[in-house]
């Protein structure tokens, strides 16, 4: 090692030097404390980061291109995987600069208590600072956090994956050597399995030879999906709702509350959907520069609607009853309540009616389904109540 002061054994005598000034006599520093040429022990350390950064007493981040006057936003740190969870995880944190001097010589002994940095942090992360004090690893939200790491990048592309398994409590298989589409897969198949958290299916962009419902890149999740609307008396304005049949919508909700946990099985991912046959595809537009083609679409009990897709449609995807524009469900998108009572169906109606994320699915044999990726989201809107109350609730097994 260098023994200069910008050198790594400098910058570790430094580091210790700030850590004896706070009067700890222990450090760690993940640069050198882990064998990197022992698989097991890298394995191990991989599982475990998360856990060693949230029982530390202090976590000190040198941040080494930032000089007294910067800010966080033109460090790369901040645009590095595995200082994700580096972030998350500590309750007590202090930030250096460039010579080593507390960042904006800020007196405060922990940064994550000081307003005026957290607003820094949450600029120059995309994180609420409601997470970056009171972090807890786990599966909730699973597609928040795969928007935090989007922007991020690792040296090895396997990596960005296994950056994120402390994150989501997750303890996996590390397999050098394997591609960064097959990692991201592996943790977005251990999410669905876990969780059933349908979100991970919101993203743009290129598909994943892992599967088809998976991107291939996890910067695929940088576009936002579409919010959820409050509950609220009103609904949305374009639904005119119709007197309704009682009958029909305890029927709907019945569909809707039977219907399994969305589950990944020999690479088959299994998901409770409400499906809407395309009854009409037109191509308007294209632009072989990009490439793009746009599409206006019409579909059983949806209004009509354009998607941006990054190949051309396929002869067969063309031909009548081929294509599905489905809405991905969870049983958790609605109370837990057994009884359809006045409450229940009111947000029943409600969600149902709002305007969607939906997937494009073409048909395969032995009743088999294939993600079509889109360039943009597909948000579809259902035509009004009495298509809503018609709703065809099924469970495909998609490829």
């Amino acid at each position: 090692m260098s023994t200069d002061s910008k050198g790594g054994l400098g910058k570790l005598q430094t580091f210790c030097l700030r850590a004896y000034e706070w009067n700890y006599l222990w450090a760690w520093s993940d640069t050198c404390c882990i064998d990197k040429d022992s698989s097991a022990e890298l394995q191990e350390a991989i599982g475990s980061m998360f856990a060693w950064y949230r029982r530390s007493a202090l976590t000190i981040v040198h941040l080494s291109d930032i000089p007294d006057t910067g800010s966080f936003e033109t460090s790369e740190w901040f645009k590095r995987g595995w200082t994700l969870q580096e972030l998350l995880a500590p309750q007590k944190i202090l930030f250096y600069t460039q010579n080593w001097s507390l960042y904006k010589t800020l007196t405060s002994s922990n940064h994550k208590t000081d307003a005026n940095v957290m607003k820094e942090l949450e600029k120059a992360t995309g994180i609420e600072s409601r997470f970056l004090t009171d972090f807890s690893p786990g599966m909730d939200d699973a597609r928040s956090r795969l928007q935090w790491a989007s922007s991020r990048r690792t040296t090895r592309p396997e990596d960005i994956a296994y950056s994120l398994f402390g994150i989501f409590d997750l303890h996996l298989p590390v397999l050098y050597g394997e591609s960064a589409e097959n990692a991201l897969g592996r943790l977005l198949v251990e999410i669905i399995s876990k969780s059933g958290d349908i979100s991970v299916l919101d993203w743009v962009g290129e598909a994943s030879p892992f599967h088809s419902c998976f991107p291939a890149h996890i910067t695929s999740y940088q576009t936002l999906p579409l919010p959820p609307s409050p509950d609220t008396d009103e609904q949305p304005l374009r639904m005119s709702w119709r007197p309704f049949s009682s009958t029909m919508l305890r029927k709907l909700y019945r569909s809707l509350t039977d219907s399994p946990l969305p589950q990944f099985i020999s690479r088959r991912l299994t998901l409770p959907s409400i499906t809407h046959g395309v009854t009409g595809v037109q191509l308007k537009g294209r632009d072989l520069r990009a490439p793009s083609y746009k599409y206006k679409i019409h579909a059983s009990g949806l209004r009509p609607l354009e998607i941006t897709l990054p190949e051309q449609l396929e002869d067969a995807a063309m031909k009548p009853s081929a294509l599905q524009l489905v809405r991905p469900w969870h049983s958790k998108l609605l109370s837990s309540s057994a009884e359809l009572d006045a409450m229940t169906e009111k947000r029943l109606l409600s969600t149902l009616g709002r305007p969607f994320n939906a997937l494009l699915l073409l048909q395969l044999p032995h009743n088999e389904y294939k993600r079509i990726a889109s360039s943009t989201l597909i948000v579809a809107e259902p035509k009004d109540s009495g298509s809503v109350l018609q709703s065809n609730v099924r469970t495909l097994n998609i490829v």
